[in-house]
């Protein structure tokens, strides 16, 4: 190879390596997707889970068995639960209690989200060197992945749509 092909070469791949994300960044995106998803309108619902109507995107499947409150998504090789409590309202806490409730628990990311009269959160956990678990909230609705890290933003805002979309205050 010339010189100069070389060289090309060489300052391409500095120009790319510097491009990646680093996994913090990866997560502050993430966490970013899902406040804006959060505070948007909910997405119109387009499936149902038991009685519950919520928002899935092109691609994802409820998986059956399927009860009225808890479910499996899928897309391909990723799974995906998703809880539904209708006693808890939009302002609900109780999910992320439930989450803080254990001190031992080591979350890399946790952010909460407030407006109003509705509380959300995400949080990430790591579960293995190349591995994160990722929790969507939003008031009697939660879900629950796990991930590799190039996938944060994308999933925690498509999962923030889908929780956001349940109305369990009526």
């Amino acid at each position: 190879m010339p010189r100069n092909g070389l060289v090309l070469v060489l300052l391409l791949s500095v120009i790319l390596a510097g491009c990646m994300a680093t996994p913090e960044e990866q997560i502050t995106q993430g966490i970013a997707n899902a406040r804006e998803a959060f505070q948007g309108e909910p997405e119109k619902p387009n499936e149902k889970v038991g009685k519950m109507d919520l928002y899935l995107p092109k691609g994802y499947d409820i998986e059956e068995p399927s009860d009225d409150y808890n479910s499996m998504i899928t897309k391909g090789n990723d799974s995906f639960i998703l809880f539904i409590n209708p006693n808890e309202k939009g302002a609900s806490t109780f999910f992320y209690d439930l989450q803080k409730a254990d001190p031992e628990q080591i979350w890399i990311a946790d952010e909460t989200f407030r407006q109003h009269g509705r509380f959300g959160f995400v949080t990430v956990k790591e579960i293995a060197e190349d591995q994160l678990e990722l929790v969507v909230s939003s008031g009697g609705a939660k879900m629950t992945t796990m991930t590799g890290k190039d996938d944060v933003p994308q999933k925690m805002e498509w999962m923030m749509e889908t929780v956001r979309s349940i109305n369990t205050d009526e």
